[in-house]
């Protein structure tokens, strides 16, 4: 038995060693709390009151690593998942690393990754140029701040896509990225034939395919960003939704300054031929669909319009108050689809988190959502939520 015990030892210090060489870690978060929502769709209102997995930070856990390759290149990976921490099950049945899939090099000219990650205008992922430092609670405590309802192109994950962010120079990078299919499982029209299997090779006019820039700027408690993205909608999506357009064209800026006391941000987004945005689907307290961004459906036809997202943070008590109000204003660009519509958007939005280690955090937060829509078909429709939550976070 002693001898056993030694050479499990042996066994387990030489993983260590080799993992700790070759600089792999896991790491993670669970975040679990309660959640009061009212909905009002159209004047049905509904009450729900459940545990949440992910209100504030969706849980996951990953592994991430790098390597020294010498001579100034490091080579590195991000394995990323999503999972629902009240359930245990996985946020999506199809992917196993839904969050996060990157294998990147890094140099002296910069990074080069390759996987699956955020677009530049989004608030996920590695990139992450739309995120916090473009809104208070970025893309959202579950609604409550969610930038998604006023910015059109905060909320992408993306399937194979090269990103490449320049050193930095003087406070600037340059950013530039391209995915030759954003959604890899997305089969069109919900056929599984072998046809439609091969309808949408990556970089076809089958796939949808998404291409952006941007520069960033940082000097001491200043930072600002711009950028500029194309999507290239399959011409499943084009020849269904609108008959002028088939590509959305993006602008994003945002910009914050740090006082101390308090940071400003301020975030501004126009797009053109964008599907219509932040129309929500208030989702069931039961549905498999949290936390996969399935409360955000588009309905037909493609829009132009604006959003506008101002808030602040200020350390408070011990603990960090962020507060966020958004809007939006967008018209359709083809009202030959039935469903196409013009509308606006409004959000407000009021964080509270409390540190209790390092690792450790409890939150509360509370936030109110309108949508105004006016159909082609002559239907008009306002919906409304209210949401209220506490829970805690740790990280490991």
């Amino acid at each position: 038995m002693f001898k056993k015990s030694l050479v499990a030892v042996a066994v387990l210090g030489a993983a260590f060693c080799s993992a700790q060489a070759a600089e792999v870690q896991l790491y993670g978060l669970v975040d679990l709390g309660l959640n009061w929502t009212q909905t009002d769709n159209d004047g049905v209102k509904t009450d729900s009151f459940s545990m949440k997995s992910g209100q504030n930070s969706g849980s996951r856990f990953g592994f991430k690593g790098t390597e020294d390759l010498g001579n100034g290149y490091t080579v590195g990976f991000v394995l990323e998942n999503g999972f629902q921490a009240d359930s245990g099950s996985l946020e999506t049945g199809d992917r196993l690393f839904h969050r996060e899939s990157l294998l990147f090099v890094q140099s002296a000219w910069g990074e080069l990754s390759f996987g699956r990650t955020g677009g530049l205008d989004a608030g996920t992922g590695r990139y992450n140029l739309m995120g916090s430092g473009a809104s208070a609670l970025g893309t959202g405590w579950d609604l409550v701040g969610d930038s998604r309802v006023a910015l059109l192109g905060t909320g992408d994950r993306m399937d194979n896509t090269i990103t490449y962010k320049s050193p930095d120079f003087a406070g600037f990078n340059v950013y530039a990225q391209a995915s030759l299919k954003k959604d890899s499982k997305d089969k069109e029209n919900g056929n599984d034939t072998k046809q439609e299997l091969v309808a949408g090779q990556e970089g076809s006019s089958d796939a949808d395919r998404y291409y952006a820039v941007a520069v960033t700027y940082g000097a001491g408690a200043l930072k600002t960003g711009l950028i500029y993205s194309q999507t290239d909608y399959s011409r499943f999506v084009a020849n269904s939704n609108t008959q002028n357009d088939d590509t959305a064209n993006v602008v994003s800026a945002f910009v914050n300054y740090d006082f101390g006391m308090v940071k400003p941000m301020l975030a501004v987004q126009y797009w053109d031929g964008g599907l219509a945005t932040g129309i929500v689907d208030f989702y069931k307290p039961d549905s498999e669909d949290r936390g996969n961004d399935k409360h955000f459906k588009n309905f037909g036809g493609l829009t132009k319009g604006y959003g506008v997202v101002v808030g602040a943070t200020a350390p408070v008590v011990g603990g960090t108050l962020k507060a966020t109000v958004g809007y939006n204003d967008y018209e359709s660009i083809d009202d030959s689809v039935n469903e196409a519509c013009d509308g606006n958007n409004l959000m407000v939005g009021v964080g509270f988190e409390y540190p209790l280690s390092k690792r450790t955090l409890v939150y509360t937060a509370a936030g109110y959502n309108q949508f105004e829509y006016d159909f082609a078909a002559g239907d008009k429709e306002k919906d409304k939520s209210t949401e209220v939550m506490f829970g805690m976070v740790h990280k490991f």
